[in-house]
């Protein structure tokens, strides 16, 4: 009876294979994720759309600037402004589809966002969009006032990005870490009653 039991549960041996195996599955998973997928490069920056003197009334009209051009900027209709050069090979909806805005009506800023398989592009299509927003904002009207007017400016133009935010090894790794110790788990579950019919 007891050399039966003992034949039942699977043998170290089988642990550590399965151990081995789901470690080496995790390396390789991880390894084809991150050499085999498109890398996806983000370039970002801000427009700032702020009074030049502390005022409600100024800063409420800045607010209402800030969350409407930032629902604004990521339309086809605004990237229609960009010239054919500026878009570099993307159609309008590429255009939308790479980037992404966000109004902080509180730091008074437009954030400009885009993600794309092209470095360069990521940061020609936000500095070229960040531009086009100045140029929109800043009219006579909202700059030219010593007391009310708006002081509207790029801060931080976007700079190529060196390393992609996708895939990246500190994601990539668990993710492959955890299917390898799941496809583990099912080796030894598979190999082990054949292991046992073997030894009988």
């Amino acid at each position: 009876m007891t050399a039966v039991t003992r034949r039942a549960q699977p043998s170290l041996r089988l642990y550590v294979f399965g151990s081995l195996l789901s470690a080496t599955l995790a390396v390789s998973v991880a390894l084809i994720v991150v050499l085999a997928a498109t890398p996806i490069y983000r370039a970002q920056t801000n427009v700032s759309i702020r009074p030049r003197v502390a005022d409600l009334g100024a800063a409420e009209a800045a607010a209402r600037l800030v969350n409407n051009y930032a629902a604004w900027v990521d339309s086809e209709a605004y990237a229609a402004r960009l010239t054919t050069e500026q878009r570099a090979g993307l159609s309008l909806a590429g255009v939308v589809r790479n980037v992404r805005t966000n109004g902080d009506s509180e730091r008074l800023l437009v954030t400009i966002q885009a993600e794309d398989s092209d470095a360069t592009r990521a940061a020609g299509t936000v500095n070229a969009l960040a531009a086009l927003l100045v140029t929109e904002i800043a009219t006579p009207e909202r700059t030219s006032g010593s007391q009310r007017g708006l002081e509207i400016g790029v801060i931080d133009p976007a700079h190529i990005p060196t390393s992609p935010v996708w895939p990246h090894a500190i994601v990539a790794l668990p993710m492959a870490g955890i299917l390898g110790g799941i496809l583990g788990a099912a080796s030894i579950w598979i190999i082990s009653p054949l292991s046992r019919t073997s030894r009988a």
